[in-house]
């Protein structure tokens, strides 16, 4: 499976339907294989570097990836997404931790 045209322009931020908080700059999306075996699809939601993280509510996580997911079902989605939620800061050091580990 690949993630087509369609998701992809179905997960673009213009056009995603989002609560205001937390603030979200990228919806990234990957193929993705569950461990049953089904196919899925792997969502990073990338937040604001001023979002609070310890400010968020449960109330607006759950919020934030029902409004993901609804979208994607009225776009004719029918894959499952499998949502995180990071900030590219926390991104980019899990990226210089693998690189320290390749060496």
């Amino acid at each position: 499976m690949t993630v087509d045209q369609k998701i992809r322009e179905a997960l673009r931020i213009k056009e995603l339907k989002l609560p205001r908080n937390p603030k979200v700059v990228d919806v990234r999306i990957e193929d993705y294989v569950d461990t049953s075996g089904e196919d899925a699809l792997r969502v990073l939601v990338v937040l604001d570097e001023k979002v609070r993280v310890e400010k968020v509510t449960g109330r607006e996580v759950i919020d934030l990836k029902m409004a993901i997911r609804d979208w994607l079902r009225e776009q004719g989605v029918e894959l499952w997404p499998y949502i995180s939620l990071a900030k590219q800061s926390e991104l980019d050091e899990d990226d210089e931790d693998d690189d320290d580990v390749e060496e």
